[in-house]
């Protein structure tokens, strides 16, 4: 196995637009409008509000930020583009000299994108490819990182893109009539298993990452069943698999919930615990 690979980044901000553009960056930053690295946008947005993460990016170019920023549409059509901030990140090292930077700036992007999934990305979200997951590296964001994760693991946050891809796959494989519609909200990405079925059934199977299980139990993908009927409640109760969470102590978000594995076989799990609460 081979060793975890360290990646520094150092934050510095905020900075106006303008600034950038003119190249008229205060010489007490170690970065200048030329550098090359990552950046992050924040400003307003219809359903986040104001002064929120809205697109993170990066430049490879020789000629840097000036270059990659300029009419950027993030910025210039944004609702209150008067207070944009900017903050630039660059890759640096305690000891030794940088090599593949390049690399390192695209690692970096990628990893900040799926982890932190600002409102305006979309290219990079969930289109981690197979050699980004078997990376094996950490990422630590020094400096005037705002809202960032001061630190992100790759192999967890890649356990994000091989649970949304079981999601896709499922949605197609498993199901009653239809293919399932797959629900990407903000507290879960999911779908019901048994939508088809569920006025006579009395409950809801939901096969779904959810992400304050996630959070709080570590289990990153999860079968789930929503229902109010009394002998499926008993049923569950008894059960030694399946555990009771609520939102917030919110009892009209309750429910039963299992940790799944990858690595075993989901379709059976769906099957038995179907037959078990329609008995």
């Amino acid at each position: 196995m081979k060793d975890r690979e360290e990646i520094k980044i150092l934050w510095e901000g905020p900075f106006k637009i303008d600034d950038i553009l003119n190249n008229n960056i205060d010489q007490k930053y170690d970065v200048t409008a030329r550098s090359q690295g990552i950046y992050q946008i924040y400003g307003s947005h219809p359903l986040y509000g104001n002064g929120v993460l809205v697109y993170i990016g990066r430049t490879k170019d020789v000629n840097g930020f000036k270059s990659r920023l300029k009419g950027r549409w993030v910025i210039e059509n944004g609702s209150d583009t008067e207070n944009v901030e900017v903050y630039l990140g660059t890759i640096f090292s305690d000891s030794k000299k940088i090599e593949n930077e390049n690399d390192l700036i695209d690692k970096s992007e990628v990893l900040l994108i799926n982890a932190m999934k600002p409102a305006y990305n979309s290219s990079n979200i969930q289109s981690a490819n197979e050699d980004f997951i078997e990376e094996n590296f950490i990422l630590h964001n020094e400096g005037n990182y705002r809202s960032l994760y001061p630190v992100l693991d790759s192999k967890y946050f890649w356990k994000t893109y091989e649970n949304f891809a079981i999601i896709n796959k499922y949605a197609e494989v498993i199901k009653d009539r239809n293919s399932k519609d797959i629900l990407d909200e903000d507290n879960y990405y999911g779908f019901i298993v048994n939508e088809d079925t569920m006025e006579t059934d009395k409950y809801e199977l939901w096969l779904c990452v959810d992400y304050k299980i996630w959070n709080d139990k570590k289990l990153p993908l999860t079968l789930q069943i929503v229902t109010e009927e009394k002998r499926i409640l008993t049923t569950l109760k008894k059960s030694n698999d399946y555990h009771i969470f609520n939102y917030a102590d919110d009892t009209d978000d309750e429910f039963y919930y299992k940790g799944l594995s990858i690595d075993e076989n989901i379709a059976d799990e769906i099957h038995k615990i179907k037959k078990q609460i329609s008995l």
